[in-house]
């Protein structure tokens, strides 16, 4: 079994489809390990927190508790290692796909938010999220801290950006997303496995590496299309078998699509050149941007 451990939209469903016809069992896995699970109960928990999207995210949960299981038994000693692969994105163009993905249980707390900050209701889903992407970017702009420090998290947690309480809970919920890769490979690499990715230079946007209970593979989400062969031939050398990759779940056509792709073009170069995200260790191991 192979587990692909990512943090959503980073293609990780094109690689598990292709282990899947190369018939190698894989599962796909976003949060792993006793914290991990017990944080996605309390999220689950949490009235901000949508019941659809619950029932949505229940058959992951379950895998993720499979592979938090596979995951112990690769400690153990005489046990072969867990065969990992895990990947990297440009956090922005991640942020605003994932947006996309979540659209319909986003779109009416970003509408509640556009109300209590400008008193009268949007004329479409373009100006609601305008709206709220213009409040991200300012909460963003008023911190010298880089996204993956402590103190910038504390800046975005606990301070009151904005009078509305509501308001600063659904602002938290929409950037909550955008902060995701900056921590992630610290709390789902380094400390699920031991392995410092931050550690080791990253060549040509791949990276095999491992320890006495993994064997862990990197690729760069941009790799997929860009270097699609040699990623294949990767990919194959560390699953053991012939691997093709095929495009999948691609946003083109979704709910919001359109709306997000415009305002992608507005926002990507504000939110990439802040130094806050630019300047972040994810961004300059993984050199990012890289828009493709």
């Amino acid at each position: 079994m192979i587990i692909i451990h990512q943090m959503a939209k980073v293609g990780s469903t094109a690689i598990y489809n292709a282990l899947k016809r190369a018939g190698i069992e894989s599962l796909q896995t976003h949060n792993l390990g006793e914290q991990h699970l017990i944080h996605n109960i309390r999220s689950f928990l949490n009235p901000m927190y949508p019941v659809e999207r619950v029932r949505n995210e229940l058959a992951l949960f379950n895998e993720q508790i499979i592979a938090s299981k596979q995951i112990e038994l690769s400690r153990l000693p005489g046990n072969p290692r867990q065969k990992i692969i895990t990947l990297s994105r440009d956090p922005v163009i991640r942020w605003f796909s994932a947006l996309v993905q979540n659209f319909s249980f986003l779109k009416s707390n970003v509408d509640i938010f556009f109300e209590e900050q400008n008193g009268t209701s949007p004329v479409d889903d373009l100006e609601s999220f305008d709206c709220i992407f213009n409040a991200m970017l300012e909460m963003i702009t008023q911190s010298d801290d880089t996204l993956d420090s402590h103190e910038f998290s504390q800046h975005f947690l606990q301070k009151k950006h904005l009078e509305s309480e509501n308001s600063n809970n659904i602002l938290r919920q929409i950037g909550a997303e955008l902060m995701v890769p900056f921590s992630w490979f610290q709390s789902n690499i380094m400390d699920l496995t031991g392995i410092d990715i931050y550690a080791q230079p990253i060549t040509d946007g791949l990276l095999m590496t491992g320890n006495k209970s993994f064997d862990l593979l990197y690729i760069k989400f941009e790799n997929l299309r860009r270097e699609r062969i040699r990623t294949e031939q990767v990919i194959s050398e560390f699953a053991g078998k012939e691997i093709k990759l095929i495009s999948e779940n691609v946003s083109h056509g979704k709910e919001g699509f359109d709306a997000i792709q415009e305002l992608e073009d507005k926002y990507y170069p504000l939110f990439m050149n802040c130094p806050n995200i630019r300047n972040s260790i994810y961004c300059r191991h993984f050199k990012y941007p890289e828009k493709s």
